[in-house]
């Protein structure tokens, strides 16, 4: 029986118990060494919770703690990062997530991205000599997809959950009423994003009122409050039809975006078939596309089971230089291969199968590395960005969520909708704006993106 290794992606994941807390030292540390900040792990019998917010991570713990499943704490803990993690967190923006569901012993994934509004155009960021505008993909209301948070968790929660939903919300709309307490991490977001956040009326009146100095103060929402409540009391319905819809639709038009009722109407996720693969004993079960990440994360695997990493010193040189090399030809095919299945095919099971892995692990050499030039087109980005993020639930009967939102840039287009608290993405940037020109993170795209 293979052991299960779900995707998930631990961005400075906070980690607690559910039954007392307790925590088992990983070992003697070495203080001339790089320290993890998480130097504990936790076990449980309930449950397990991480998230990359405090409170969010103890709204998921109350929901377990009070016989709801896994999924019902993800739901909770989907609405209450929209609240306490602004720059990432979300119901303007999108994501996926994979789940294993212990009495079906089945695997599941639902694809809750952003899609382009109907009146948008592969020209819509070029000018009349066809060159890239600067921003217009990356900022204002041009540059937002149709959201689709709030459809994906409702998906979640009518096929798997077991409380009511307006129990799920309530938490998050507390802390958007009656507000949370700015912490020192949040106060250095709201300052190095404080051009960004200022540009539009809503948005400043929201994120930069105190500025410069937010730490510890009171973070109320009262706008986002009222449209969760209307989530909460019409489900669905509540974000895509009716009153908020028609907020969206409104200031949209109003500010050259192009988000219309229909498209909002129209929006459903997508529930697709798992991305399941072995490496080295262990059974891999991931997001399939339009996600890259876990089509290139069995990629990876296939080549990296060519070496002994074991044997190696973490972060050494040459396990940087094997790890560097490794990405490089993943990187490369993502930009050419990697795309929205329902309107690309893209080549899977070549870009998973072994044999291909073992073609490219023959063209490296260690202790050399290769030139991007030399791995057309490759790519480069020098650090963990910020504007993503992940959370996992793992309940006491053994179901298991992972999954991955986001507005794509940290606060997304920046503009949040008027009266309504809703910030907006920006994945329009997602799309190649135009064959061969990078986005924002300095990916390469081509027709399939």
């Amino acid at each position: 029986m293979y052991k299960r290794i779900f995707q998930v992606l631990l961005i400075s994941i906070y980690c607690i118990d559910l039954t007392a807390q307790s925590f088992t030292p990983i070992g003697t540390v070495d203080p001339n060494k790089y320290v993890p900040r998480q130097k504990a792990i936790a076990f449980s019998d309930i449950g397990m919770v991480t998230t990359q917010h405090f409170l969010a991570t103890e709204i998921g713990e109350d929901i377990i703690k009070s016989g709801g499943n896994a999924y019902d704490a993800s739901v909770a803990i989907g609405f209450a990062l929209a609240v306490v993690l602004p720059r990432a967190g979300n119901i303007g923006g999108g994501g996926f997530m994979v789940m294993h569901d212990a009495d079906l012993n089945a695997n599941f994934a639902i694809d809750y991205r952003e899609r382009a509004p109907m009146e948008s155009s592969k020209d819509m960021y070029l000018d009349t000599d066809g060159v890239v505008i600067p921003n217009r993909s990356t900022l204002g209301y041009l540059s937002s997809g149709v959201p689709g948070t709030v459809a994906g968790l409702w998906s979640v929660h009518q096929r798997f959950g077991s409380m009511e939903w307006e129990e799920l919300l309530a938490p998050a709309i507390k802390l958007a009423k009656e507000g949370f307490e700015v912490t020192p991490y949040m106060q250095d977001m709201l300052v190095k994003y404080h051009r960004k956040l200022s540009k539009f009326p809503e948005t400043k009146k929201i994120f930069q009122s105190n500025y410069p100095v937010f730490n510890k103060t009171l973070f109320i929402q009262k706008d986002l409050a009222e449209t969760l409540e209307i989530i909460s009391k019409k489900g669905r319905d509540g974000f895509y039809r009716g009153k908020v819809a028609s907020k969206i639709a409104k200031d949209m038009k109003s500010n050259g975006g192009i988000i219309s009722k229909k498209d909002l109407r129209n929006y459903e996720p997508v529930w697709r078939e798992p991305l399941i693969a072995k490496y080295r004993g262990s059974e891999i079960i991931t997001m399939p596309p339009p996600s890259s990440g876990g089509v290139h994360i069995i990629q990876m695997l296939n080549i990296l089971e060519n070496y002994e990493l074991s044997n190696m010193e973490h972060n050494s040189k040459e396990y940087i230089n094997i790890l560097g090399e490794v990405m490089k030809y993943a990187y490369s095919d993502r930009s050419k291969y990697l795309g929205d299945p329902d309107y690309f095919d893209v080549p899977i099971r070549m870009l998973t199968n072994k044999g291909y892995a073992n073609n490219i692990f023959s063209k490296i050499e260690v202790g050399k590395a290769t030139p991007s030039s030399e791995i057309n087109p490759g790519m480069y980005i020098d650090k963990e960005s910020f504007e993503t993020t992940h959370f996992s639930v793992v309940d006491g009967d053994g179901n298991v969520v992972s999954s991955t939102y986001t507005l794509n840039s940290s606060f997304g287009s920046g503009v949040v909708i008027k009266d309504t608290g809703i910030l907006m993405n920006n994945e329009m940037d997602d799309f190649s704006v135009s064959p061969g020109v990078p986005n924002q993170f300095g990916l390469l795209g081509a027709k399939a993106n």
